[in-house]
C-alpha cells in the first residue's frame, strides 16, 4: 500500500512541477492553465456570485474566462468552454469557486490524484473479492496477480490523459468502483446512493440503472432514485427555472450539430456517432441510420439478453460499460477510465484477456489520432465493438470462457 501511495505521490509531483498545464508561469497557446478545469470553476463561480441565472449565457460565460481579473491570466481569445453540463454539476463544483483560481487548480489537480488512488485501492479489493471466493490454490494465485494492479493503471493512455487535462473521468471511475464494491458486499442501497452521483454525468448514467431495474434489484434503484432527486431537488431550490430552460435548449441545439462545433475533437472521439462524423457529410446520414442504430440495437441486446446480471463478473462489467461509452451521445478517449475496473479485474483472473484487451486500448489510444488523421478511421469505436462482440461470442460459448463466477459470500449488512 505505501509503494503504491510514494508512486501516486509522484505523479503527483510530476504533474506539478512539470506539466505545462499547471505551470502558473508558462502559459500555453491553446490550453489555459489547469485545462478544463476552468470551465467547471468559472461556472461555479457565477453560481457562488450570484450569477447563475447568466449560467447558460455563452457569450458571458465565455468573457469571464478571459477576464484576467477573474481568472487572474489571460489566453488566447479565440479558445473559449462552452457551458455544457447540467446545472447540479457546476453546483457541485461551488466549494472550489469559493478560492482564487490558481489554487483551486491545484487543489482539483490532487484530488484527481486521490481519487486514481482510491480507484486502484478499489479495483485491488475487487479482485481480491473474487480470489477469496475460490478454491485455495485458485484464489492464492489470483491474489498473487492483484498485488501490482495499480501499475497497469497508471500507464493506461486514459487516465494520464485525463488528469493531464484536468478531466473528472477519474471521479467517474471511482464512483463505478465505489458502486461494484458495495454490490458485491450485498449494500446495494448504498451502491446505488454512490451511483447516483453520476447522474450530472448523464451521458454515462443512463445504462446501469436500467440493468439493475430489469433485474429487479429494488433497494439499488431506491438507492440511486434517492441520490438524484437529493442532487438535482437542492439545485432545483435555488437555479431559477430559465437557467433550466436554457440547459435543455442548449443541449437540445447541440445534438444535431455536435460534430460542427469549434471545440469538437473527432480524433478524440469514441462513440458510436464518430463513425457517422468520419465518412464524407453526403454520407452522415446514411451511416447514422444504416450503421450506427442497428450497432445500437444489437449492442443492447447484447446487454440485455443475460436476464441475470452479475456483479462478479468482470466480463459483463466490461460489456456494460463498454456498452455505456459506446452509445452515449458523447464520449471522450479519457472517458475509458472507467473500463480500468473489468480489464485490469480480468488481468488478475484470466490474464490472456485482459492483458489482451489493456494492450489493443492502449495502443488504440495512442494511434487513434493518426489514423483519424491519415485513415479516416476511427480506431477505438471499432475497437469497443470488437470487444462487445467478442464477449458476447465466449458468453455463447461457455468453454471459451476462463472466468469462473463465483458465489459471494453472503454479507449480514443490508446498508
Amino acid at each position: 500500500m505505501w509503494l503504491m501511495f510514494c508512486a501516486f505521490l509522484a505523479i503527483f509531483g510530476s504533474y506539478l512541477f512539470f506539466a505545462p498545464n499547471y505551470d502558473w508561469t508558462q502559459q500555453s497557446s491553446d490550453t489555459p492553465y489547469g485545462a478544463d478545469f476552468l470551465q467547471e470553476w468559472v461556472g461555479a463561480r457565477m453560481v457562488v456570485t450570484g450569477n447563475v441565472s447568466h449560467l447558460y449565457d455563452v457569450d458571458m460565460f465565455r468573457a469571464w474566462q478571459h477576464d484576467s481579473r477573474i481568472v487572474g491570466f489571460e489566453w488566447p481569445s479565440d479558445q473559449y468552454f462552452p457551458p455544457v453540463y447540467p446545472p447540479p454539476h457546476y453546483v457541485l463544483f461551488s466549494p472550489l469557486a469559493c478560492i482564487p483560481y490558481r489554487w483551486a487548480a491545484l487543489v482539483w489537480l490532487a484530488s484527481l490524484i486521490v481519487a486514481a488512488l482510491g480507484s486502484a485501492k478499489l479495483i485491488v479489493d475487487s479482485a481480491m473479492h473474487h480470489a477469496a471466493n475460490l478454491g485455495a490454490d485458485e484464489g492464492h494465485e489470483t491474489k498473487a496477480k492483484t498485488e501490482y494492479l495499480w501499475i497497469a493503471m497508471l500507464l493506461f493512455p486514459s487516465l494520464l490523459f485525463s488528469i493531464t487535462l484536468g478531466q473528472k473521468s477519474v471521479y467517474w471511475l471511482l464512483i463505478v468502483c465505489m458502486t461494484w464494491r458495495f454490490l458485491q458486499s450485498h449494500r446495494d442501497y448504498s451502491a446505488g446512493m454512490v451511483f447516483g452521483l453520476l447522474s450530472i454525468k448523464p451521458t454515462l448514467f443512463f445504462l446501469f440503472p436500467i440493468v439493475m431495474l430489469r433485474n429487479m434489484r429494488w433497494r439499488f434503484f431506491v438507492g440511486s432514485s434517492l441520490s438524484v432527486c437529493t442532487i438535482w431537488g437542492a439545485t432545483a431550490c435555488f437555479v431559477p427555472m430559465d437557467t433550466w430552460i436554457a440547459f435543455v435548449g442548449s443541449g437540445l441545439q447541440s445534438v444535431g450539430s455536435y460534430a460542427e462545433n469549434s471545440g469538437y475533437r473527432l480524433d478524440w472521439s469514441c462513440n458510436l456517432m464518430t463513425m457517422a462524423y468520419s465518412v464524407p457529410a453526403e454520407a452522415m446520414q446514411w451511416c447514422k441510420w444504416a450503421i450506427c442504430l442497428p450497432l445500437a440495437i444489437y449492442l443492447l441486446y447484447c446487454v440485455f439478453e443475460d436476464k441475470s446480471y452479475s456483479v462478479e463478473s468482470p466480463e459483463k462489467a466490461l460489456m456494460l460499460l463498454a456498452t455505456t461509452l459506446l452509445i452515449s451521445p458523447h464520449t471522450y478517449h479519457y472517458d475509458l477510465c472507467v473500463l480500468l475496473l473489468p480489464i485490469l479485474w480480468l488481468v488478475a483472473t484470466a490474464p490472456k484477456y485482459g492483458f489482451a484487451y489493456y494492450g489493443m486500448l492502449a495502443v488504440g489510444l495512442a494511434v487513434a489520432p493518426q489514423m483519424q488523421e491519415y485513415f479516416q478511421i476511427p480506431i477505438v469505436p471499432i475497437l469497443l465493438i470488437g470487444i462487445v462482440c467478442e464477449l458476447r461470442l465466449r458468453g455463447l460459448i461457455p468453454s471459451l470462457n476462463p472466468v469462473r463466477e463465483v458465489e459471494p459470500k453472503i454479507s449480514s449488512s443490508l446498508f
